[in-house]
């Protein structure tokens, strides 16, 4: 429920600029001046009194403006006249109001988030006063810091004076923008595939959301707070935590995704006619194996043991029926056989065998002979049985004799290496 409140808060914050300048300071002041009042606006639901005292502030220094240049001041000197920053408003708004102009110019400031948020975040007042005056007393030499630094510099302090679940809070926050957009192109990918029913839309899309909140608060990219490797095996344990319809999406749409068995099983659900509880365990393994071998790698350097990889092809042969596995088996394999065989044709041709040879039927005659053996191959892995190993022999027996012809070339060249290999000894 605070999670809740707090980005509602949020989204009120977002949707201040919705206030129009009023009809009277737009009568008051010229078009130049309004535009400028308006800008100011969109930041900020500004009483009418105080769009006033803005624009006549502007105007006084329009009329000073005019002075300089008939006096003939330089032309460069203007843009000092109409510069609308904190200083030119703190005399006109509270602190507040100006917090919130702070940080809608620069949303990296994350003093100024935190302070915005400090009624959400339940700050004391000691907590707001040490970070108005680290905001305060925070002088940054563009020339000297980079962003990065810059917001080590935040995080360092708020480190130092926010609790841990404020810290994050105030993450999330920050990268809630940037979260709803992911979550926003996830879920057109998962409508066009048609993965929801209406019914669960509000709660699918929540989770997808949050998991977009944390992954970015988790990871807080713009601090650069891990070097590359680090970052790269923490965005892959945060994928463990992607929402099972959110994996399935990515894999049929060839998005962000593991490659493995499973996921080559999920990503012809059609073609097999997958039933849904299928399709939930199927993803239920996926996230196993990926988590083991994400701890096995993590214990690398550790005494600790690895854990034990389950056989992929064992798990996948008590979840579909012969008939699925025989129809993912010829999808999976079809490219690849197509590869080896145009892989072959190319090597026939080095070797000058292709005279008088068509090469289309060729090429198909090799193709379906790699599919079989590649099908009846991972068929043994799946199913650990004497048939399946002697039916592999036999596809092996019917290799076309050309294709027996180039293992002879192989072999041989081969030897012939290993025998100047050995003479160069």
């Amino acid at each position: 429920m605070k999670t809740k409140l707090f980005f509602l808060a949020l989204l009120g914050i977002s949707c201040l600029g919705r206030a129009q300048v009023s009809q009277k300071v737009s009568m008051m002041f010229p078009a130049h001046i309004v535009y400028k009042i308006d800008e100011i606006n969109s930041k900020l639901k500004l009483s009418e009194g105080k769009q006033i005292k803005i624009g006549r502030k502007l105007h006084t220094a329009d009329s000073l403006a005019n002075v300089s240049l008939a006096n003939g001041g330089p032309i460069t000197d203007l843009k000092s006249y109409y510069k609308v920053d904190v200083n030119f408003l703190t005399p006109i708004l509270s602190t507040e109001e100006l917090d919130y102009y702070g940080y809608q110019e620069n949303t990296d400031n994350r003093f100024l988030a935190v302070l915005i948020f400090s009624s959400q975040l339940k700050l004391t007042h000691e907590q707001i006063n040490t970070i108005r005056k680290a905001n305060d007393s925070l002088k940054v030499d563009p020339k000297m810091s980079s962003k990065k630094e810059v917001i080590h510099i935040y995080n360092k302090k708020l480190l130092e004076v926010l609790t841990k679940e404020q810290y994050i809070s105030v993450l999330k926050a920050m990268y809630h923008e940037q979260s709803v957009e992911e979550a926003q192109k996830d879920w057109a990918k998962i409508k066009k595939l048609q993965l929801v029913a209406d019914k669960d839309e509000k709660t699918q899309y929540t989770k997808i959301l949050n998991y977009h909140i944390a992954k970015n608060a988790f990871l807080d990219k713009k601090s650069d707070r891990f070097e590359k490797t680090k970052r790269d095996l923490l965005a892959k344990k945060m994928a463990l935590g992607e929402p099972p319809l959110l994996v399935r999406a990515n894999i049929l749409s060839d998005g962000t995704y593991s490659n493995n068995k499973y996921s080559s099983v999920i990503k012809y659900e059609k073609e097999l006619e997958l039933t849904q509880s299928q399709i939930d365990t199927l993803l239920l393994r996926y996230n196993q194996l990926e988590r083991i071998k994400i701890e096995n790698k993590d214990n690398e350097s550790s005494v600790e043991a690895s854990k034990i990889v389950p056989s992929e092809y064992e798990n996948i042969a008590h979840i579909l029926t012969p008939e699925q596995v025989k129809k993912w088996l010829i999808q999976k394999n079809k490219l690849a056989a197509k590869k080896e065989a145009q892989r072959n044709w190319l090597q026939l041709e080095e070797e000058g065998l292709t005279k008088d040879l068509d090469k289309d039927k060729t090429l198909t005659e090799f193709g379906v002979y790699q599919l079989q053996f590649l099908v009846t191959k991972d068929r043994a892995m799946v199913y650990h049985t004497q048939e399946n190993i002697f039916a592999k022999r036999d596809i092996e027996k019917k290799k076309p004799e050309l294709l027996k012809q180039l293992d002879a070339i192989n072999l041989k060249k081969s030897k012939n290496t290993k025998t100047k290999n050995a003479l160069a000894w």
